[in-house]
């Protein structure tokens, strides 16, 4: 379908905040349309937010278009194009809800001396208003002020709008060299000499090349990684991983527990000595073995009888990339073909992991 162009550009007004404030108390201002996305912004946003606005600085303009005529109460409603999570942290300031009833919260609106209060009430928003404007254009017009998805990959448009979600920054912490974020306004916060030993093992060792660093490739590892580990079983491709970043928005419960997992499973990696280039090193490679190391109490494999097994799958592939059509047992081409594809479907990670749970099994220690 062809959108018409509107018939000229739409100036910006300005609203005080005590006037979006009873319109959205009174219904008349509506802030959640069918279009708009959930609230995503965590505690930090909000109160970083409401400091903006008690410095008078500015902060970017909100739009609103007409909406639904009441023909009872012959009120006209407006709805918020794109405004509704600064909209709604402003209510929730001056109604002491949502982040800003939690004692910790310094910032609060019944905090403020009057002066304070009258200077917030006053502070004058700019608004445009999207008049004569057909519902199929708000809705166009919502997305391309929102659309940061030009050019960006899945991990990408995950960070753009979910970026400092508490399961995001769990694995930026493990992976990322620079986090850029106040570690006061996260919930969980990995020990630097811990937050060293992964980024150490992760990079050194150069699981990663340059190009998954620069596209987030890498981050997006490490949130599958994550969700997989929490989830307890393989999934396809990054299906469980979205809803993880969105249920883990606020608070991620299992932190302190991965965290822990992993370093155990990290120091026992590290004990079996592998070259900085080994097969095993390999995205997918690695991916498995912590997977299924993680099903089993590492204390209890006997590592000089399971790193032979891991040797000669190595072996057996070498063989394998020089001659395919080698006598080699199907169960580990299988394995070589989703490992060198990079294959992320949940039956090839099932296969994968078959393999590597049965190395673990006949190493465990016999009592």
């Amino acid at each position: 379908m062809t959108l018409q162009a509107l018939e000229s550009s739409i100036p910006a007004n300005n609203e005080k905040i005590i006037e979006l404030y009873q319109k959205v108390k009174s219904g008349q201002l509506v802030t959640s349309p069918f279009f708009q996305r959930k609230l995503v912004w965590r505690k930090a946003h909000k109160i970083n937010f409401i400091n903006t606005i008690l410095l008078n600085y500015p902060f970017p303009e909100i739009y609103k278009a007409p909406g639904d005529l009441d023909v009872n109460t012959l009120e006209l409603s407006d709805l918020v194009v794109d405004g509704q999570q600064r909209i709604t942290t402003i209510r929730d300031f001056i109604e002491g809800s949502g982040v800003f009833a939690l004692k910790a919260t310094k910032v609060k609106f019944s905090s403020l001396t009057d002066e304070q209060k009258k200077s917030f009430l006053n502070y004058e928003v700019s608004v445009r208003y999207l008049k004569n404007v057909t519902q199929e254009q708000i809705q166009d017009i919502f997305q391309r002020i929102n659309n940061t998805e030009y050019s960006l990959n899945g991990t990408e448009r995950t960070n753009a709008q979910w970026g400092d979600s508490e399961f995001v920054y769990f694995s930026k912490q493990i992976i990322e060299h620079e986090l850029r974020v106040d570690a006061d306004f996260l919930e969980f916060n990995l020990d630097e000499e811990d937050r060293n030993k992964f980024l150490d093992f992760f990079h050194v060792n150069k699981v990663f090349t340059e190009n998954d660093n620069n596209r987030m490739l890498s981050l997006q590892f490490m949130l599958t990684l994550v969700a997989t580990l929490v989830k307890g079983e393989y999934f396809r491709r990054n299906d469980s991983t979205q809803s993880f970043v969105e249920q883990f928005n606020e608070y991620f419960d299992d932190a302190d527990k991965i965290s822990e997992q992993l370093l155990v499973i990290i120091d026992f990696i590290n004990s079996c000595e592998f070259p900085q280039k080994s097969y095993w090193f390999n995205k997918a490679n690695i991916f498995t073995l912590i997977c299924e190391l993680s099903q089993f109490d590492v204390n209890a494999i006997n590592i000089e009888e399971f790193i032979p097994l891991l040797a000669n799958l190595e072996s057996k592939y070498n063989e394998y990339m020089k001659n395919p059509d080698a006598d080699i047992e199907t169960n580990f081409k299988r394995y070589f073909e989703f490992s060198r594809e990079g294959v992320n479907e949940k039956l090839a990670r099932e296969h994968r992991g078959l393999v590597i749970r049965s190395f673990i099994e006949s190493s465990l220690k016999k009592d």
